[in-house]
């Protein structure tokens, strides 16, 4: 089944902050082993390790960390750095880096635990090119500790929301007890992911709950939902129809009573532009409580469609309206629940 993902992803900066010791930067035509083979002092069983090169010995230490940080199967998007932050020392001929450079990949987790103890551990310059080239590493074990610390959390939170869900009499409050459940095991799920990198035998630690069966557990809730529909405006015509169907595509049961899903279309005056017609509106919904007063949640979305006849614009701006609905009621209710 497909599972339910939040759609307002919270991005996360990873941030490596951490006093970093590496041997002084060499100038030698001798190639060091590390940029052709496994480190010989940071084998792969013990540790992941990547190299990164630039004209500036800053830029080699930021590109290294950030290959680094590629290895895990999140979705990593760079971004450009505005400023690193880096700042270098040495003390008897031993360089210290001591970095709050904001390493600009955004990953689409809430944690980064995973390369916490990352740091840069050779660092190598050409001499006869002036490239600089820099080893950053980062030890499994300390890694895959930070990593089932995160998760054991995780767990405990999950646990916690859905022995809160059992005690509720309310249903829309255990929908927000289920719907954070389901939330926390997506993210421990990409944990187990990036723990299966980290760990040589590839295992990680087995999730004592089932996305699949989590999600069949909130599309019940769901459907015990008492809910109705309820048209507040509608300058366009058609919307009571789209709007129970949309109520229906993503689980619920419409009844007449219950909480309400009240919907409004608020259009504008059809414009003309060159050879074509535009018609703007705004689509809005609303959760509102059993006391028929009361506003849980709304959200709105502006819509615009265009037609070479003004005639096809209503037909256009239901249909637009439609397809708004089914994309996006589901997940806006599961965030007004929250």
């Amino acid at each position: 089944m497909k599972l339910i993902y939040k759609f307002n992803v919270l991005m996360i900066t990873l941030l490596m902050t951490a006093c970093m010791q590496s041997a002084a930067v060499m100038g030698t035509s001798e190639t060091p082993e590390w940029l052709q083979s496994e480190p010989a002092m940071y084998p792969n069983f013990k540790y992941l390790s990547a190299t990164g090169s630039a004209s500036k010995a800053e830029q080699a230490k930021a590109r290294a960390l950030s290959n680094l940080a590629k290895i895990f199967e999140v979705q990593i998007r760079e971004v450009s750095t505005t400023s690193q932050d880096i700042q270098t020392s040495k003390t008897e001929g031993v360089e210290t880096v001591e970095s709050s450079a904001r390493i600009a990949s955004v990953v689409n987790l809430k944690t980064d635990k995973m390369v916490q103890g990352a740091r840069i551990a050779e660092q190598w310059q050409n001499s006869e090119d002036l490239t600089y080239h820099a080893l950053a590493v980062l030890d499994r074990a300390h890694a895959g500790n930070n990593i089932r610390g995160e998760m054991n959390r995780l767990d405990e939170e999950t646990q916690f929301s859905l022995d809160q869900q059992q005690k509720r009499s309310d249903v829309l409050l255990k929908i927000s007890d289920l719907y954070k459940a389901s939330e926390l095991q997506q993210d421990r799920a990409i944990l187990q992911k990036t723990l299966k990198i980290i760990d040589v035998k590839g295992k990680g630690v087995t999730a004592q709950w089932n996305l699949a069966e989590l999600d069949e557990q909130l599309q019940r809730v769901l459907r015990s939902l008492p809910l109705q529909t309820v048209v507040r405006v509608d300058d366009v015509g058609g919307l009571s129809n789209i709007l129970q169907a949309a109520a229906s595509n993503a689980g619920f049961t419409v009844g007449s009573a219950g909480y309400q899903l009240a919907a409004s279309l608020k259009a504008q005056q059809p414009v003309k532009q060159d050879d074509w017609y535009w018609l703007r509106a705004t689509l809005k919904i609303e959760l509102v409580a059993q006391d028929g007063v009361t506003v849980i949640g709304y959200q709105s979305w502006p819509l615009k469609v265009s037609a070479a006849n003004p005639s096809q614009l209503q037909a256009r701006m239901i249909k637009a309206a439609d397809k708004k609905l089914k994309q996006e009621l589901l997940n806006s209710v599961l965030t007004f629940a929250q």
